[in-house]
């Protein structure tokens, strides 16, 4: 946003006490702010806009071989502000402007066992930027869920790429849980 004059119309005229000469009282002395302030400059690095921005989410539950990283193919536009997310083919965020970006992961499977683990991960240009986890620790728990993470990254604005990928040594291929699995990301105000 720019500031490029600011208009008379907002600045008041305005009285400051009054001038004593001799013995004589002079009136107020008149100020005419407008014009004796007036703004004729560009105000930059006001606002901003968090923009791109996308959150897709999974609409079916794919199966994952066991013990191997795996792209979270997350289908569902939730929204894609500045049309940079892929949902049908690679299931990447390339953002065409440059900035830090703020990004989130989730990922659920069906059918975990205790003592087995699940990891979610945020990749730029196919590499690990951020990668965590949890164990399944609970008795009699059906499922896994690595828990909502969030990652600021650079990205250049032109082919720096971000994807989410998932992994479990359940030792057994696993599925994907549709309803817990989400991936999304926006840029911040710099």
């Amino acid at each position: 946003m720019a500031i490029s004059k600011v208009k008379s119309a907002s600045i008041t005229t305005d009285a400051v006490g009054s001038t004593q000469i001799g013995t004589d009282a002079v009136g107020p002395t008149q100020l005419n702010e407008a014009s004796d302030y007036a703004f004729t400059g560009t105000v930059t690095g006001a606002g901003g806009v968090n923009t791109p921005a996308f959150e897709a989410r999974l609409s079916n539950e794919p199966s994952v071989s066991t013990n191997t990283w795996t792209k979270v193919p997350v289908n569902v536009e939730i929204y894609d502000v500045g049309g940079c997310y892929d949902n049908s083919t690679n299931y990447r965020f390339t953002p065409t402007t440059a900035g830090k970006y703020v990004f989130y992961v989730q990922v659920g499977f069906n059918a975990l066992t205790d003592g087995k683990y699940l990891f979610a991960a945020v990749r730029k240009n196919g590499l690990v930027i951020f990668s965590d986890g949890n164990a399944i620790n609970h008795t009699g728990h059906d499922g896994g869920l690595a828990s909502r993470y969030t990652i600021t990254a650079e990205a250049n604005g032109s082919s720096d790429y971000f994807e989410a990928y998932a992994f479990h040594n359940h030792g057994s291929n696993r599925n994907f849980t549709a309803g817990w699995t989400f991936f999304g990301g926006y840029k911040i105000i710099e």
